[in-house]
């Protein structure tokens, strides 16, 4: 299975702690949330992942690297402008959803 986590947002209601980090980082329980995310999405057999970034990007594709120390593979990709909430279902390589669609997930 493949999952599709949307992370490009710039946390505006938070501002003032998401000037330097992204929202999807920010802690609960000493680990980010874009974590506790993935960590259940691989409770649940899914295991490729794609993130939609924007808002300070490495501080993500830093962390995560590929995904391998998490037991999942992760792709990103980049937004350079902001296209609006969940848009960037719209544009998500053919590839990832084909798979899913064939069932080779």
């Amino acid at each position: 299975m493949r999952a599709i986590l949307l992370a490009a947002g710039k946390g505006e209601r938070l501002r003032d702690i998401t000037k330097s980090i992204p929202k999807p980082m920010l802690k609960i329980k000493g680990k980010p949330i874009l974590e506790h995310n993935i960590e259940w999405l691989k409770s649940h057999g899914i295991t490729k992942i794609y993130i939609n970034l924007h808002h300070l990007p490495d501080v993500i594709t830093d962390y995560f690297e590929d995904g391998e120390k998490f037991g999942v593979s992760i792709k990103y990709s980049y937004e350079p402008q902001l296209l609006g909430t969940a848009s960037k279902t719209l544009t998500v390589p053919t590839t990832f959803i084909s798979a899913v669609s064939t069932g080779s997930a």
